[in-house]
């Protein structure tokens, strides 16, 4: 699904998103419920499966999309508490909050170094910068305490 990025959820809050997360919900006529809900409904499964092992997991994987993230923000309060008592509200958004900011912070880099890469560097304007800060820099300046930097 391209960019997804990996948090560990409970038991409780994959209920909770069985609970609150429609399929029918789409994002630009994607089908991100549905699809989140299948990722749901395995790590469900997971946990229902070694519910009886000597030590059952108290969390389990699931990648999610930029999509799933903003859909589970949508549909998840902050005060939700589950049938059973336990507050997932808040522990789950904190968690799709930091996967959301993770995915636009590497967004963010990605553009930076497209930018970074479109720089003709040997263009005479850029390339005169360039050698006035070598001369800077290589020179014995008063401003960087009178030495030389180390040579090559």
């Amino acid at each position: 699904m391209g960019n997804e990025r990996t948090t560990y959820i409970t038991s409780a809050e994959a209920w909770a998103l069985d609970d609150l997360i429609r399929h029918t919900w789409t994002e630009e006529g994607r089908p991100v419920g549905r699809l989140l809900l299948l990722k749901v409904f395995a790590v469900i499964k997971e946990f229902e499966a070694r519910r009886n092992d000597s030590y059952p997991p108290e969390v389990l994987p699931i990648a999610l999309s930029e999509d799933e993230c903003w859909a589970i923000n949508y549909h998840v309060r902050r005060s939700y508490v589950d049938p059973e008592g336990y507050r997932v509200g808040r522990p789950l958004l904190l968690k799709v909050f930091g996967l959301i900011l993770e995915m636009r912070n590497q967004e963010d880099l990605h553009t930076l170094r497209l930018a970074d890469g479109s720089i003709d560097v040997e263009s005479s304007d850029v390339a005169r910068r360039l050698e006035q800060w070598r001369e800077l820099l290589n020179d014995e300046h008063p401003d960087n305490g009178g030495e030389k930097p180390p040579q090559e």
